[in-house]
């Protein structure tokens, strides 16, 4: 599993969004906003299923202007059960921090996240509860042509909605948070741009300076070996059972895959148990996400979490800490002969050609495991 809002919370754009809501003047008639550098995010979440725990942390700042967040690297990151009768620690890896392979937490344990910063800040999250696991009843796909409106294309897009079909236990409330991630698979593990070609692991120009021969606008690399490209929901799917206790929760809506290739796709769709104080917190994103809030409201105090600094409680800590029952489900979909033109630009083949490019000519690249990609085939995929 990726971070929980892995393209949101990521984004510049939304993050910057949720700091000025939070520290800017709130004046309803004529809002003035601010951006603060130096604030520490902190996206973390620990889970039954094995390799779906994580923590993420990254810190506001200012570059040439712009205002970006930033990964932290070389903190000291530990889960922490029970006050300390099990301390995991975690590892660091490309962008975020990960216990190892086999953790995983039980119904009715009780955990906490320790951080400390390369620079020595400390911060810690309140205790919480795991949940009992509420299984996935039913998953079904539906194609929409005019799925749902996206402003980054300034119409209704085609795609396929996912709804879940579950039975909801009538002893206890119950709070539900969905996300996922596509697979798809890649035909190029390289595209070199700016007539630049790919040698030695990277994209260089091989004639800087000079008057070499003539280079293509770009070249592309086909994949040595099998390769998945990974997307993330960029949307945030909740419900509550407070009108729906104890019922069979039929068809509710849990994710929107966009098509954004014409190529078939495995959606891997994870079903979070939360308790009451996450489900208010990501309730709040959601609504700021989905613009319902609005920049005159009220400060948004969930937004807060339950992080803290032990040694400066006056300290603005964004994010949270989550523990979560997680139950899935795997769907494959076939999209090749969809009508409708994909979203993004195709990309035509463009190899190097000989005597325009230095010896020796590649015509491959590797598959470079990450958060985005992977060589390991997902499970529900059909050849």
């Amino acid at each position: 599993m990726r971070q929980l809002l892995p393209g949101l919370l990521r984004s510049l754009g939304y993050f910057a969004t949720m700091l000025l809501l939070m520290f800017g003047c709130t004046d309803p008639v004529d809002p003035e906003f601010r951006y603060q550098t130096g604030l520490v995010y902190i996206d973390a979440f620990a889970s039954n299923a094995q390799g779906s725990s994580y923590v993420e942390i990254y810190e506001s700042d200012q570059n040439y202007g712009r205002n970006i967040i930033t990964f932290l690297g070389g903190a000291q990151v530990r889960f922490v059960r029970d006050n300390g009768s099990e301390v995991v620690p975690l590892r660091e890896t490309e962008d975020r921090y990960i216990p190892p392979d086999n953790f995983s937490i039980g119904p009715g344990e009780t955990w906490s996240i320790d951080v400390v910063l390369q620079d020595g800040r400390h911060y810690q999250s309140e205790p919480e509860t795991a949940v009992e696991v509420v299984p996935i009843g039913e998953l079904r796909v539906a194609y929409d042509p005019e799925l749902v409106y996206v402003s980054d294309y300034d119409r209704r897009v085609p795609g396929h909605r996912l709804s879940v079909t579950l039975s909801d236990p009538a002893d206890t409330e119950n709070y539900y948070l969905w996300q996922f991630r596509s697979y798809e698979r890649l035909q190029y593990c390289q595209i070199c741009y700016n007539y630049s070609v790919y040698r030695d692991g990277a994209c260089f120009d091989p004639y800087p300076g000079s008057d070499g021969p003539p280079l293509q606008p770009y070249y592309t690399y086909t994949c040595e070996q099998s390769c998945w490209q990974i997307r993330y929901n960029d949307k945030v799917e909740l419900f509550s059972d407070a009108f729906s206790n104890g019922t069979v929760i039929t068809d509710h809506p849990a994710a929107d895959v966009l098509l954004y290739q014409k190529q078939n796709v495995v959606v891997n769709l994870q079903q979070y148990s939360l308790n009451r104080e996450a489900y208010r917190y990501f309730k709040t994103l959601k609504d700021l996400i989905d613009n319902n809030s609005g920049f005159n409201s009220p400060l948004p105090a969930a937004l807060l979490g339950n992080l803290y600094n032990p040694d400066n409680r006056e300290e603005y800590v964004l994010g949270r800490f989550t523990v979560a029952a997680q139950s899935g489900a795997e769907v494959f979909i076939e999209r090749l002969s969809l009508p409708e033109d994909q979203l993004e630009e195709p990309t035509f083949a463009q190899a190097e050609e000989y005597g325009s490019v230095p010896d020796p000519m590649a015509t491959t690249a590797p598959c470079q495991e990450g958060p985005y990609r992977t060589s390991v085939a997902p499970n529900g995929w059909r050849e």
